[in-house]
């Protein structure tokens, strides 16, 4: 079962909001500043992996550079966190089309 998660890391002063599989694994992932909400992160698992194996080294750096990339390693501990809870699929699809509104909602085209 999938599910949706948001934290905030103090270290960083983000908002992280994670979607993540029946294992715990990373499926996309959004990364919002504090103090004002603006994303800086808005990666998809399924992307950076299609990128990895087609694409050349500069659209993956491409992606990486609008996009970011999503957390390596499994949500897990995630629930001790401060400030952390589960949010809803609704909740966590909102935040993610605005930050691909934000940050550019396509990903980079594959160099021909």
């Amino acid at each position: 079962m999938v599910m949706w998660i948001r934290t905030y890391d103090e270290a960083l002063d983000l908002w992280q909001y994670f979607e993540g599989d029946e294992e715990g694994w990373v499926l996309r992932q959004v990364d919002l500043r504090a103090d004002d909400g603006t994303p800086v992160t808005a990666a998809s698992l399924e992307e950076v992996l299609r990128y990895q194996e087609r694409a050349d080294a500069a659209t993956m750096g491409r992606y990486k550079q609008r996009y970011g990339l999503v957390a390596e390693g499994r949500l897990t501990g995630w629930e001790d966190a401060p400030r952390a809870g589960t949010i809803s699929a609704e909740e966590f699809e909102s935040v993610w089309l605005e930050a691909r509104r934000t940050l550019g909602a396509t990903a980079p085209p594959p160099d021909k």
